[in-house]
């Protein structure tokens, strides 16, 4: 290490001067005192701090004191005294202020990090300048980055003095790179191959993958983690006397390359032997008896002697023990290679919960916290409610973290305060916004969505957008507890109105619809609800010129209107020469029909719903399942009637170092269901890889069929049953960061169809050749043919996607191969949606 300029003698080296100087004094009257040196301090400052004042004696002993005493404050380099006749004179060289202090070069340690240690070393702007401490910084700083495995680190402090004795602190660094493990080397194991232990150590040797996880950067945490999960490994098949004899690390010349080598002991397998429970157990032997995960003879593992003590605490800590004590004491049998635990159970007192403080909710309003706390004041202390109430907290979605840690009451050894700390994040979306779907083209949109207004908790959205194929205006509000005992009510009115689009629009028919309803929500237990609601809902359909004749027909047959007729010619054309064009000839024209339809639906729906929730969070959950049965019935009294229910369910499974995998399907039947109440399948949220809603049953257009043409582009009408189910295995981010809880990249494999398997459809000739001579087939018979349930009719895809949770909603991207398109499919690799907020 190097400084910019030579720092004055040592203190201590000025001390034995000046005290030397002292000594060769006689004792005399000090009749005043003078400092020479000073540029900061004034001399009173100075005097204050002498324990000699004029008109003192001193001698050899006391001018040497009052040395010290200087030296004491921290405020000279050096110090020397003198006598002027009957003057007391102090020479001294202050120590500089630091005016300043800059950091170059350092990313992997924030500059916030490196100002608080400094701080605590004396090192800030406004300080005295204690040169001993700059080794100090630059040893301390190396040690830092070489636990990070970058031994080619360097740090300098260069001082730049300024005027009135200040200086200027600079710390210059050159991180260099982490050193790479490119060997582990396991010396004496018998046991467990090489290769089974380089799996469990955190470490890795460098390969291919490594670029990605960086696994093999070496730093001195995760060697310490290798080595404990070495210990595990042994000690959880039952070799109980393990050890490791030597860890030695061998650096490179370049200090580049890192060369591991663990010597280890394996000593005898060992099995266990009897258990007991002894101490002030409070419970029966069997019941204790019952958390015992192994059985007597099989191979010890530490990790089953560990989980049974955390089920003792947890089983303890739920009667109200919160503080209760477990201590095992194993008894080894090198004879008979058992090992007998007792496990040693102090229950102490009962706890109760005094008071509950909530910390971190600036915008959201005690009472909401509070309702979801399924741990009470006043109450004994459990830890399964203590669990379940940070779980609640969590699910609301309204926060980032949850904290709840247990607080000792002083003098006070059977009551605790609950202190919850938690950090909010955004519940909601004020937005004014302009995106592109493929499904929808190009969409304005305003709106307000939030699930926790003004701090309440209540949900409210308004939104308001339009796309080349829709209109969409809605208000929503949901208060979820609308009674204390958590019953849920909402209420919202919406109107939607749908446009013709040649180039998005799957259908050729749009749907006009305003309507609204109330819907309440009752808790059975922590995770499962039900509910009720009733809607009015008034749907206009207006059909296009290419209607498929799925949709006329049950628009005549429901009391619709033909808007627009039309003819075609039943010969072929003729050319007139007169004008150029082909005519048909006179008299071969068909007669009129429809070729535009209108209908109106006016229906009374009551919707039941059940609920079964255990995800850990709403949004990127990592476990936990949903299940969801939702049922719609037109009642009495509605221009249609009909019956549809769904059943959406998902698990989520973690798998470790971040991988987590997701199952997931949805079922859907319906009865007598209006065409516009259909299910369909293709795109996000059923089979990717499918253009959005255009597998299952098609139908030609009405201009086709009556004129004997080809329909190239059949009309897509959905169906009343509906299969789909899928996988997803959700991928780590190398990175690290808060923005990566709102990214999730994911593989998936999922598969779906709608089928029609009621075919309500009137007798009537279909004709799909094209040829004028085609005698047709019946519609009822070539929907039964065609649509009818059919596992060999499924289409599956595979593929890779992530979402990324923006400030205007998901954004979502996906890649995906169909496995088995068929004749007809239309099929879209690459699906997206994106959303740009102004």
């Amino acid at each position: 290490m190097q400084h910019t300029h030579l720092f004055m003698p040592l203190a201590l080296v000025s001390a034995m001067a000046a005290v030397q100087q002292v000594y060769a004094a006689d004792e005399f009257i000090v009749r005043d005192i003078k400092i020479d040196g000073l540029v900061r301090l004034t001399p009173e400052n100075v005097y204050g701090m002498l324990p000699v004042n004029a008109g003192d004696r001193v001698n050899d002993a006391t001018i040497a004191n009052a040395i010290r005493a200087l030296y004491a404050t921290g405020l000279f380099d050096d110090i020397k005294a003198s006598q002027q006749a009957d003057t007391l004179v102090f020479t001294v060289i202050e120590r500089p202020i630091i005016s300043k202090v800059e950091f170059k070069g350092n990313k992997l340690i924030p500059k916030e990090a490196l100002e608080e240690g400094l701080k605590k070393m004396g090192i800030a702007e406004g300080e005295v300048l204690k040169k001993s401490a700059l080794q100090t910084i630059e040893t301390e700083l190396e040690q830092q980055y070489m636990q990070q495995g970058r031994y080619d680190a360097d740090v300098k402090v260069i001082t730049t003095a300024r005027p009135n004795n200040r200086v200027d602190l600079t710390i210059d660094f050159v991180e260099g790179k982490a050193a790479k493990v490119v060997d582990i080397n396991i010396i004496g194991n018998t046991v467990f191959k090489e290769s089974e232990i380089k799996q469990a150590f955190a470490v890795k040797e460098s390969g291919w993958s490594s670029i990605v996880t960086r696994n093999d950067r070496y730093a001195r945490e995760k060697m310490a983690a290798s080595l404990e999960a070495l210990r595990a490994l042994y000690l959880n098949k039952g070799y109980i006397n393990f050890n490791i004899t030597n860890s030695s690390l061998n650096l490179s010349e370049d200090k580049k390359n890192i060369f591991v080598e663990v010597a280890v002991e394996e000593g005898e397998q060992f099995k266990f032997g009897e258990s007991k429970f002894l101490g002030d157990a409070l419970y029966k032997p069997e019941e204790l008896k019952a958390l015992q995960i192994y059985k007597d003879g099989e191979i010890y593992s530490q990790e089953k002697v560990n989980a049974v003590k955390q089920l003792l605490l947890r089983k303890y800590g739920n009667a109200g023990y919160y503080y209760a004590e477990v201590n095992i004491v194993p008894q080894i049998n090198k004879e008979t290679k058992l090992v007998d635990l007792n496990y040693y159970i102090n229950p102490g007192q009962q706890v109760t919960v005094r008071r509950i403080n909530f910390t971190g909710n600036t915008k959201t309003a005690d009472e909401v916290l509070r309702r979801e706390m399924r741990q009470m004041e006043g109450a004994l202390a459990s830890n399964e409610k203590i669990d379940l109430s940070k779980v609640r907290l969590e699910r609301t979605g309204f926060f980032k973290t949850v904290d709840i840690k247990p607080a000792r009451i002083p003098n006070v050894p059977d009551q605790v305060d609950l202190n919850v700390n938690v950090e909010e994040q955004h519940s909601g979306t004020s937005t004014l916004a302009v995106g592109f779907s493929q499904s929808g083209g190009v969409t304005f949109q305003a709106g307000l969505s939030q699930t926790n207004f003004l701090g309440t908790g209540n949900s409210v959205s308004i939104d308001l957008s339009r796309s080349e194929t829709q209109d969409y205006y809605n208000l929503s509000v949901t208060d979820p507890y609308f009674t204390i005992d958590g019953v849920r009510r909402g209420y919202n009115m919406y109107y939607r109105k749908t446009k013709l689009d040649n180039d998005y629009n799957v259908n050729n028919y749009v749907t006009d619809s305003l309507g609204g309803g109330i819907t309440f929500g009752y808790p059975i237990d922590e995770n499962q609800s039900v509910s009720a609601g009733l809607n009015i809902d008034q749907t206009d359909v207006t059909t296009g010129p290419y209607v498929s004749t799925y949709v006329r027909d049950y628009l005549l047959a429901h009391d619709g209107k033909t808007k627009k007729t039309s003819t075609y010619c039943t010969v072929n054309t003729v050319l007139d020469p007169a004008t150029g064009l082909y005519n048909c000839p006179t008299g071969s024209e068909s007669a009129p029909f429809g070729t535009e339809f209108t209908g109106d639906f006016l229906t009374y729906n009551l919707n039941l719903g059940w609920s079964y929730n255990t995800l850990n969070r709403p949004v990127f959950p990592t476990s936990g399942m949903s299940h969801r049965v939702n049922a719609e019935v037109a009642l009495p009294g509605s221009d249609v009637e009909y019956q549809k229910v769904t059943y959406d369910a998902q698990a989520f499974q973690p798998l470790g170092k971040g991988f987590v995998l997701r199952g997931y399907g949805k079922l859907g039947y319906g009865n007598d269901l209006p065409f516009y109440k259909n299910f369909y399948a293709g795109g996000f949220g059923s089979v990717r890889g499918y253009d959005n809603s255009t597998l299952g049953p098609k139908y030609p257009g009405v201009t086709y069929n009556e004129s004997r043409a080809k329909d190239y582009d059949p009309e897509e009408v959905g169906g009343n049953a509906l299969v789909q189910f899928g996988t997803e295995l959700a991928l780590p981010l190398p990175f690290k960061g808060d923005w990566t809880r709102q990214v999730r990249p994911v593989l998936f494999a999922e598969g779906a169809q709608v089928f029609d398997t009621q075919c309500n459809v009137p007798s009537g000739n279909l004709y799909l050749s094209g040829n004028k001579q085609d005698p047709g087939i019946d519609a009822k018979k070539y929907c039964e043919d065609n649509f009818g349930f059919d596992a060999d009719n499924m289409r599956y895809s595979v593929g890779v996607g992530f979402t990324w949770i923006t400030m205007i909603g998901p954004l979502s991207l996906s890649y995906a191969y169909p496995l088995n398109e068929k004749a007809g499919d239309d099929t879209k690799n690459i699906q997206f949606e994106i959303g740009r907020t102004f």
